[in-house]
């Protein structure tokens, strides 16, 4: 039978409450839609459970023998909900999260202390890395989940990924310059400059080098830098204009000396993307914060930081 959990909860409140309309009081539902709800259940039962006159409302005999199954029935799943709380307060283990600077401030960081404050018994451990370092990372066991950009393909095949959101990449020019102002930013100008970017210029990873080159510009410079931060102070002393992610930017104390521009077209935002290992059997505990994840991600990450998922 196609018995939904609000008719059995009404027509208990109903019984209760002694009427259609103190029931909905208590339910915070209207008399009519309290109306509803019994005729469905008496429709889905097969028989007539409660007689309704204009004084009160009493029980036929289906209904005095239905109502005890009734209640039995929210017993036992309000039970069950308490079982998997108590269960989910009584997670025991180890997380390691895989991020990279700007989100795991403006995302991980806050995700971390609600994670902790539902499940005191588990360690959530975060390590930050370049793409391919998150990976090697997933791939021998270090880490359990990654949150990485997709820009640099995938090397070991036994991970799986979802999407989560595109991340928005700026530009930041010191206040001042002509990118500073007008719209749209004209990024031909960037042509002949010095243009400094994220990554690890020891590794030879660098986030923005390919979107320069797909956007035609062709700088007299390109600085690799790992810290935004450092980034930050570079721009505003006058060495050049920066490409920067949006999380990054909205993290690096960015000061009076410096101004952040969108940047047009889907070339300037980069995908972002959850990543596991396939084909094994993950811990309650990194379950749990996967869902946390999911559903607190969307608020967490800044509308300006972020293009919606897609």
């Amino acid at each position: 039978m196609d018995l939904q959990l609000a008719w059995l909860t009404t027509f208990v409140a109903v019984v209760d409450h002694g009427g259609f309309t103190a029931a909905g009081r208590a339910l915070g539902r209207s008399q009519p839609r309290v109306s509803a709800h019994v005729a469905a259940l008496e429709r889905a039962v097969g028989d007539t459970l409660l007689i309704r006159t204009s004084k009160e409302v009493t029980l036929t005999v289906a209904g005095a023998r239905f109502l005890p199954k009734a209640r039995a029935a929210l017993a036992e799943l309000q039970a069950g909900v308490e079982e998997v709380r108590t269960l989910r307060a009584k997670l025991k283990g180890r997380v390691t999260v895989g991020g990279y600077p700007g989100l795991s401030a403006v995302l991980l960081a806050p995700l971390m202390q609600q994670f902790r404050r539902l499940h005191p018994g588990v360690s959530v451990v975060l390590r930050e890395g370049d793409p391919m370092q998150l990976e090697e990372g997933l791939a021998h066991g270090e880490v359990d989940i990654a949150l990485r950009t997709s820009d640099v393909p995938q090397v070991h095949h036994d991970l799986r990924s979802s999407q989560l959101f595109h991340e928005k990449i700026v530009l930041v020019a010191p206040k001042g310059h002509a990118l500073g102002a007008g719209s749209p930013v004209e990024l031909a100008s960037l042509s002949g400059g010095t243009v400094i970017v994220t990554g690890d210029p020891y590794a030879g990873w660098a986030d923005y080098r390919d979107r320069l080159d797909r956007a035609g510009v062709d700088p007299a410079e390109v600085m690799v830098i790992a810290q935004a931060t450092t980034i930050v102070a570079m721009v505003a002393a006058g060495l050049g204009v920066a490409l920067l992610g949006a999380f990054a930017a909205q993290v690096a104390a960015l000061g009076d000396g410096v101004v952040t521009r969108e940047l047009p077209g889907p070339l300037w935002r980069r995908e972002i993307r959850m990543y596991r290992r396939a084909g094994r059997v993950s811990a309650p505990a990194v379950d749990a914060f996967v869902e946390l994840l999911r559903q607190e991600a969307p608020g967490l990450t800044s509308r300006t930081a972020v293009w919606p998922r897609g």
